[in-house]
């Protein structure tokens, strides 16, 4: 199938990619991440928190082995006296803004400024009424926005970065005060927090935006949390992976966020494929494939996240996909990867075959075609990009490329062909790979056997 008939239905799959995904998910949980996205936008910590769950122990059918349940979750914990704010914006606030604009840091005067300012601006998200005016509930979406124009202004004339600095430090640290609070309010703090930048874009002096790296510690304390609520974790994941590509991170900082999502990813399986989704995504991001013993880390994880059956087509392709965006080494065993993608795209024919009407499918198989060439020309994503064996490369996308191009045609699209399976069975059993080991010098897992997708 020419390379032409996939680039005809990009714009198909370009679609799906941005909304498709969301019909995809199971409606109640979209209900609930879609819900909180539209109460974050809105004035609504003025209701009435609902009452205290009952303990797990009361509660009919409770699973000893289940998380507890965090109470606090609809519970509104007001960290700010109303009396206090007004006081401080009566008497500190004018002094905070000049402070934070001019950029310039003096003192510890100016030290203490920045730190009751940034205490103030995300307290004032625990409070049930606006104190400056308490005929009006709070709003969350206001009050974040305030945070990030106040970030932007910051030090903007002067080019002086002293005061958004300690300002961005101040938030990340107070921000996790914040985690044990309403729902909304710890939704909103997690968001504010994957969306701090240390810079701001200026094409004129060709500067780029850079994402605040130091704020993955509290993001990293939500995904590993065993209490947190799924919807922040997601919003948590997606932080860290924006870090990883619009961050400074060194690398050993990126091997530390790295070796907090693994085990995170790796007890994944029963929560809702969105959250496995964006930690895969995350892993991707991070730009690194080994650990500091130089094991090829992030590839096994993958490998193993795309092999498993238990996980759902859409996180095993999206493993696939985020394969192709790995700095892959010379050394790295590119013949074992690209056997996986295509024994995946194989297994993934068998249940198109079955079922060829979800809509699901498109993005699928767009995320496999992805792991082998960029959605864009200037983009370094795929295996095309690599510095690996591109012959074994372009030998395994042959078999990709036929199904994928019969698939991501625009409407319904028809079940593959006999002859299209049987040429990617006896590809995989001409191909199998002499080990599973991504790596020379790795050890082989005891029992690991990818093509099997065990």
């Amino acid at each position: 199938m020419k390379e032409l008939s996939v680039r005809q239905s990009i714009c198909s799959s370009q679609v799906i990619s941005r909304v498709g995904t969301l019909i995809a998910r199971p409606a109640g949980f979209s209900l609930l991440v879609v819900g909180l996205l539209f109460s974050s936008n809105s004035s609504l910590l003025g209701q009435q928190p609902a009452p205290p769950a009952k303990p797990a122990a009361d509660q009919p059918n409770a699973n000893p082995a289940d998380p507890p349940k965090d109470d606090a979750l609809d519970k509104i914990k007001e960290l700010m006296k109303p009396e206090e704010a007004v006081n401080f914006r009566k008497t500190k606030l004018r002094k905070f803004d000049d402070l934070l604009r001019s950029g310039k840091i003096s003192g510890n005067a100016d030290k203490k400024l920045i730190a009751e300012g940034a205490r103030y601006e995300l307290y004032l998200m625990t409070m049930k009424q606006n104190p400056h005016k308490p005929a009006e509930k709070t709003d969350l979406k206001k009050l974040r926005l305030n945070i990030l124009r106040d970030i932007q202004f910051s030090g903007r004339v002067s080019g002086n970065s002293q005061a958004r600095e300690l300002y961005l430090a101040e938030l990340t640290k107070r921000a996790e005060d914040l985690f044990n609070n309403h729902r909304l309010v710890r939704f909103n703090a997690v968001v504010l927090l994957s969306q701090l930048d240390l810079k701001d874009e200026d094409r004129r002096k060709k500067v780029k935006r850079t994402a605040y790296t130091l704020a993955y510690a509290p993001l990293v304390k939500i995904i590993s949390s065993k209490t947190q609520p799924v919807e922040l974790k997601i919003i948590a994941a997606n932080g860290l992976g924006r870090i990883g590509r619009m961050g400074d991170p060194t690398n050993a900082l990126r091997i530390k966020i790295v070796e907090a999502i693994i085990p995170e990813l790796e007890q994944s399986q029963k929560e809702h494929s969105w959250y496995q989704r964006s930690l895969v995504d995350a892993l991707g991001s991070l730009d690194i494939t080994d650990n500091l013993a130089r094991r090829p880390v992030v590839v096994n994880a993958l490998l193993k996240t795309m092999s498993d059956p238990k996980r759902t087509w859409g996180v095993r392709s999206a493993a696939a996909y985020n394969l192709g965006k790995l700095p892959l080494k010379a050394n790295s065993d590119i013949k074992l990867i690209t056997y996986s993608i295509v024994d995946l795209t194989r297994k993934m024919v068998a249940a198109y075959n079955q079922n060829n009407n979800a809509r699901f499918w498109k993005r699928c198989f767009w995320n496999v075609y992805l792991a082998f060439k960029p959605e864009f020309a200037n983009q370094n994503n795929g295996l095309f990009k690599k510095q690996v064996n591109q012959t074994v490369v372009n030998d395994a996308y042959k078999q990709i490329i036929k199904p994928a191009a019969i698939i991501l045609q625009p409407g319904p699209t028809p079940k593959i062909p006999a002859n299209v399976t049987k040429a990617m069975d006896d590809w995989l059993k001409k191909n199998l790979p002499k080990n599973f080991r991504v790596a020379p010098g790795q050890v082989k897992p005891p029992n690991q056997k990818v093509a099997e997708g065990s």
